[in-house]
């Protein structure tokens, strides 16, 4: 079974992602905060990895780096709230940033459900033909 790790903060995020993602037949593991996640990827195999950039915890997109070295080839989907993105402006595009760290895809919250089973599905290989971005 395809597994996968959602680190977020909002118990409601995480719960819906979890839902979502089982009911599409996925196993999920949740990490509420940087910390928690770390000890999951190091102690289990996970095909993807969803995180909100504003993880408890965190220090700005550290956690993109920090899952990268730890787990080199699993893909990250990085999740970023549009209130962000409305109160920062246009100077700081967070997601652009994770990106450019090696976030495989990005997607902001709220979540359109299959919005991110496309994302997930991408990003393991199971039959989405949508590109990331």
């Amino acid at each position: 079974m395809t597994s996968i790790l959602v680190v977020d903060g909002d118990t409601a995020a995480r719960t819906a992602i979890r839902d979502v993602l089982e009911l599409e037949g996925f196993e999920v593991v949740l990490a509420e905060g940087e910390g928690p996640g770390l000890k999951a990827i190091e102690s289990a195999d996970f095909d993807a990895v969803i995180i909100d950039l504003f993880v408890p915890g965190a220090e700005g997109l550290e956690p993109i780096r920090t899952l990268h070295q730890h787990a080199p080839t699993v893909p990250i989907i990085a999740l970023a709230s549009r209130k962000f993105r409305d109160c920062l402006g246009a100077g700081q595009d967070f997601l652009g940033m994770a990106s450019r760290l090696g976030a495989a895809y990005c997607l902001y919250k709220p979540l359109m459900p299959r919005d991110l089973i496309s994302a997930v599905a991408t990003c393991v290989g199971k039959g989405s033909s949508r590109e990331p971005h």
